[in-house]
């Protein structure tokens, strides 16, 4: 589920929207090249270099280490917290990881996630970004507006509703691909937890919070912020797109849905890109897991299905599904020309 008020296009990468290198004295040190720690352009403005560049750290490692480092440290300890509360609420360790407690006690579990992923993937990310600019944290991983972002905030409201279909197609793709059955076993015991927090007897308003706002904010941050942003300096545009989405998919440890949770994640990063903002990733996640939420609480056997995707959905659904998905993209695609 970019710029600030200086930035326009890929300018903070040091790229235009085409994809070619563009000097931007005002990027941050961003796409520059020099010694020392700055350097005077033939214009005579002195460009500093971050962090990264002066030690010479190609901007897709660093993207792909802190991914995976992130990773880790947010299940170590999110899993390290709910552990320490389950053992002191068990009547010993034995018992501690039964799923019986653990569905009994399934809303902390959700919330030391989201403290998990609030602390390395959203704050812990903003502070790393420090290391990769010398500009404002925020323009790098593209918080910004114009006249555009919110007309394609809108319309990414209406395509994530409308490509349910679509999602629900690939994810029953996905789910015809053999898996081993330790793995399933496994995936099974979370959908059923996923499903108990959904359709639990609390506020709504509280998973919407676990589910949805936390998630869009902190894996739009670490995704389509700051890793798309480096993969696109090294790679371009494209390449970082789908490399971005692999990542998205493979980081839910899903793997009966890796093929959809790579779209969305892909979808998401074409979007940052054409809006020049964060801003429609965000609200495109949000909607996508927040539409979740509230249909597991209104219709939790139908939910159900879609998520482990045993069936397909009626043909004539899909195809109104394809043709609007395309139109809306499209528009979403003029509306973004940049000149």
């Amino acid at each position: 589920m970019q710029h600030d008020e200086n930035n326009s296009g890929l300018n903070n990468s040091g790229m235009n929207s085409s994809g070619s290198q563009q000097h931007n004295p005002d990027s941050g040190g961003q796409g520059e090249s020099g010694s020392g720690p700055g350097f005077t352009s033939p214009s005579g403005y002195l460009h500093q270099q971050s962090w990264a560049e002066r030690n010479g750290f190609p901007p897709w490692l660093l993207a792909l280490v802190w991914v995976v480092l992130g990773f880790v440290l947010f299940q170590l300890a999110g899993n390290t917290m709910a552990a320490i509360y389950l053992i002191t609420a068990a009547d010993d360790a034995v018992t501690a990881f039964d799923v019986e407690l653990l569905m009994e006690h399934i809303d902390v579990l959700f919330i030391t996630n989201s403290i998990s992923q609030i602390l390395f993937l959203g704050l812990m990310t903003w502070l790393i970004t420090g290391l990769v600019t010398t500009g404002k944290r925020s323009a790098f991983l593209r918080f910004r507006t114009d006249d555009k972002t919110l007309p394609v905030v809108l319309l990414t409201v209406v395509l994530v509703i409308v490509m349910q279909p679509v999602i629900w197609l690939f994810s029953w793709l996905n789910a015809q691909i053999p898996m081993w059955d330790g793995y399933m076993a496994m995936e099974e015991t979370q959908m059923e937890m996923i499903k108990g927090f959904l359709t639990a007897d609390h506020v709504t308003l509280i998973a919407l919070f676990h589910v949805g706002l936390v998630p869009s904010i902190c894996e739009e941050i670490l995704f389509r912020g700051y890793a798309q942003r480096l993969m696109e300096k090294s790679w371009g545009i494209w390449a970082a797109i789908i490399v971005g989405g692999v990542l998205f998919g493979l980081f839910h440890i899903r793997l009966t849905q890796l093929i959809p949770l790579t779209l969305i994640g892909m979808l998401l990063a074409w979007l940052v890109w054409r809006s020049d903002s964060i801003y429609p990733a965000i609200t495109g996640h949000f909607v996508n897991n927040g539409g979740s939420v509230l249909v597991a609480s209104l219709y939790s056997d139908y939910a159900l299905e879609q998520m482990t995707a045993t069936e397909l959905p009626p043909v004539w659904l899909l195809l109104v599904s394809a043709g609007v998905t395309i139109m809306v993209i499209r528009y979403i695609h003029h509306i973004t020309e940049r000149e």
